[in-house]
């Protein structure tokens, strides 16, 4: 074997790999009371709190009062791509005539990750009702997601501090619900659940490029998505959210490659996939399923955890290959830069649940991390 100096080798090992920035949105707002979604009494604010994820091992980095909701997909907060601000959005908060009601929000919060502590620098009304935040590859753009409204938020986003720099609202039906871009910047990914499809979209000069370059049907109730490496990616079909019923739902593949991309593989994962991420290598993807935790003890085939459901990506296929239970009402699911670590979220314990992939079984890696104060319900991972 060639000589190597020891800093290539360890530069090389996926194990040593530079400290992450991870966001976690925690909604004071939500309990879990007799298998559906309730208000707490008397709830304590909401909050985005912060870590350093290093050598499998989460360090709070500290935490800000910023408002967020666990209404919708499990990325309601964005962290920049080096890791030094961050976007939490909110779509609801209890209702000043009915506490024990949600009505709409539109507020979006900047935090400043840059200092000793993580610090709010301010908050912007979006006009909209946000489903989703992301930042582009840049870092100098963030694209909102809003399903109620049809629509996309532009911010510009310059001296740590964000403004509306456009709009766009797609045809009546098509309900945008969350965004992922390639690795190279130049597209972007969109789950558009109302109107049943994944679209894949030229992302130019800090905006989306119309007409798509193509619509593909992956299954029912496209909900979240995530690039797994430069030509592969995958989407978790959350089916119908009315219908409680226990149907198990799917991921699936999709092939960016080529001048006409398509799904082209879906695998059974179990009921409600609320969150899917990839390894940074691409060779695992991993959804956060609800798996029936959220419904009442008396349904039939209720559950009472989650799972986070480990798949392998070889050939250009999905294996599904272990499955770990995690608390009842799974959120947000992310990798670390290991392509080992994952981190799952769960509602009604309100934990963040830290796993490790060893071989192909998935593994806790010590006790989860607990918070007082609310339900973690988004998680972010810079450069994702």
């Amino acid at each position: 074997m060639p000589f190597k100096p020891l800093a290539l080798i360890l530069a090389l090992s996926p194990l040593c790999t530079a400290a992450q920035t991870v966001g976690v949105a925690i909604d004071a707002k939500v309990i879990l009371r007799n298998g559906e979604g309730a208000i707490p009494e008397r709830p304590a604010a909401d909050s985005a709190a912060f870590f350093r994820l290093e050598n499998g091992q989460l360090h709070k980095l500290g935490e800000v009062a910023v408002p967020t909701s666990y209404l919708g997909p499990p990325t309601s907060i964005a962290v920049s791509p080096h890791g030094d601000l961050a976007l939490v959005a909110s779509s609801s908060i209890v209702d000043p005539a009915d506490p024990k009601r949600y009505a709409a929000d539109d507020r979006l919060s900047v935090v400043d990750l840059s200092g000793k502590t993580p610090k709010v620098v301010q908050t912007l009304k979006l006009g909209v009702r946000p489903s989703s935040v992301r930042f582009d590859r840049s870092g100098a753009t963030a694209l909102v997601s809003s399903n109620p409204d049809n629509g996309f938020v532009y911010l510009a986003i310059n001296n740590r501090r964000a403004r509306i720099a456009d709009k766009l609202t797609l045809e009546p039906n098509t309900g945008p619900l969350s965004t992922a871009f390639a690795p190279d910047g130049q597209r972007v990914l969109v789950a558009q659940a109302d109107a049943q499809r994944v679209s894949l979209y030229d992302w130019r000069n800090g905006r989306i490029v119309q007409p798509s370059i193509r619509d593909m049907a992956a299954g029912v109730t496209p909900f979240t998505v995530a690039y797994c490496g430069a030509d592969l990616a995958v989407v978790g079909n959350f089916g119908r959210p009315d219908s409680g019923n226990g149907d198990i739902d799917t991921v699936s593949l999709i092939d960016l490659s080529g001048a006409k991309p398509r799904v082209i593989d879906t695998v059974a994962v179990g009921s409600a996939p609320e969150d899917v991420a990839c390894a940074p290598d691409g060779r695992y993807a991993a959804a956060a399923v609800q798996n029936m935790s959220n419904r009442p003890a008396s349904h039939p085939w209720h559950s009472p955890h989650s799972l986070v459901v480990l798949l392998k990506i070889e050939d250009r296929r999905l294996r599904r290959v272990d499955a770990a239970p995690i608390g009842a009402w799974a959120e947000g699911v992310a990798f670390g830069d290991d392509g080992r670590t994952v981190l799952a979220q769960s509602i009604d314990d309100r934990a963040l649940h830290v796993l490790k992939i060893e071989g192909d079984a998935l593994k806790p890696a010590g006790a989860p991390l607990v918070f007082g104060n609310g339900a973690p319900v988004a998680i972010s991972v810079a450069g994702r």
